[in-house]
């Protein structure tokens, strides 16, 4: 038996927190693409997708032989358990490839009302083989395990659990047990468990001596690095693991094509690496992922237990190396159409994303959508770039501050 036979190469799964950045990180490598149902799920503030642009999408997903999974990671209150019947049986109508559920009751109805594959979303914290084998007899699937597990510790629970095991490889870390906080109830009246987390733990505390009251110091005390667990991909195929996922629905195109884009070359690369016996670094794409906007990084849990240097305690603001631009949304013969997120002008030297890799162009052409020549264009406008080549739909524009 060959060393390949041995290994499968994890599933990378992306988040889609619009349609566009949906289909953005199936097109950038990830084989499949969590967002957020219409409605029961954690995110109230993103782009969440109607059942029209739901349909659409896993219609692009299939004909390109991708997944998408709808997560419903909310818990219910009884006041909102009638309404469930009829909506999932819409969700069943779309045959999306996965409902991404925490809660019991949630998930006794999608059986109930639906054929959907089941995945348990993070959010119900298992951590152990025995919960493995609990959620898998009431019919789930696929784990998506604590934030807390190492690889070691998803590799047992899948072995032990005898279950699909999915464990995030990047993204924005919670210093909550598993995104169970209840922060923002307290300081601003929102339910982080039902879509409304502000972050309140971002924020700088000031800490004082509970028995005297004296002042000791400020500090960013419960404000998490973003994992990035790039250079422990080879791990995870060693282990065997089913899927790797990124944190994200929130960020922006920009954030979802870049790390869709490197986490799927790092996996083919560590993937054929390891099949041949062969070693691999991958820090070389490291670069890439420091040049997004970050809090700083750590490897979280994956390989041991997070401590005090997965703490951002005197961050100053988010890390970036690069200003995103815009997307290019069309591109009619000699014009490209781009929606721009910051303020782009004449002269500018732009640097183009796109699954073949990167290159760059310098702006001697701006019109407004109507056809005017402008010298400039603010943000959140579409505008038009002439003459401007490589350029191609869902490609992304970016410049160095």
């Amino acid at each position: 038996m060959t060393v390949s036979t041995l290994l499968k190469k994890p599933e990378l799964v992306a988040p889609g927190g619009s349609f566009e950045k949906a289909k953005i990180a199936l097109f950038y490598g990830a084989d499949a693409v969590y967002v957020g149902s219409p409605r029961f799920g954690l995110r109230k503030s993103a782009d969440n997708l109607t059942f029209n642009q739901l349909q659409t999408l896993i219609e692009f997903a299939h004909g390109k032989n991708k997944k998408i999974y709808v997560a419903m990671n909310s818990f219910l209150h009884a006041t909102e358990t009638s309404e469930l019947p009829e909506y999932l049986a819409q969700l069943d109508a779309l045959h999306p490839d996965a409902l991404i559920i925490s809660d019991a009751g949630i998930l006794q109805l999608a059986k109930a009302h639906t054929k959907i594959p089941l995945h348990l979303s993070t959010q119900a914290s298992l951590s152990n083989a025995w919960a493995a084998h609990y959620w898998k007899q009431l019919g789930v699937k696929r784990v998506v395990v604590a934030r807390e597990l190492s690889i070691a510790e998803c590799k047992t629970v899948q072995q032990e659990g005898a279950i699909e095991v999915e464990t995030f490889i990047h993204g924005a870390m919670c210093v909550s047990y598993s995104g169970k906080c209840v922060i923002s109830n307290y300081t601003s009246g929102r339910d982080s468990n039902r879509g409304g987390c502000i972050q309140s733990c971002r924020h700088n505390f000031r800490l004082s001596d509970p028995q005297t009251r004296e002042f000791e110091e400020e500090a960013y005390v419960m404000n998490a690095k973003d994992l990035m667990g790039l250079r422990l991909i080879p791990e995870t195929i060693q282990a065997g693991l089913d899927a790797l996922k990124i944190e994200g629905r929130m960020k922006s195109n920009l954030y979802a094509a870049t790390t869709a884009s490197i986490y799927r070359s790092a996996l083919d690369e560590a993937f054929t690496a390891l099949s041949s016996g062969k070693t691999v670094d991958l820090s070389r794409h490291e670069a890439a992922l420091q040049k997004l906007s970050n809090r700083g990084y750590s490897s979280g849990n994956l390989a041991e237990t997070a401590g005090k240097n997965s703490i951002s305690r005197t961050w100053n603001g988010y890390q970036e190396s690069v200003k995103y631009i815009g997307t290019v949304k069309a591109v009619n013969g000699n014009n490209a159409i781009i929606h721009t997120k910051n303020p782009i002008q004449i002269g500018d030297t732009l640097t183009v994303l796109s699954p073949k890799g990167e290159t760059s162009l310098t702006v001697s052409s701006l019109k407004s959508l109507g056809g005017e020549n402008i010298t400039e264009a603010p943000s959140n406008r579409l505008v038009q770039l002439t003459g401007q080549w490589p350029l191609s739909p869902l490609s992304i524009l970016t410049k160095t501050p």
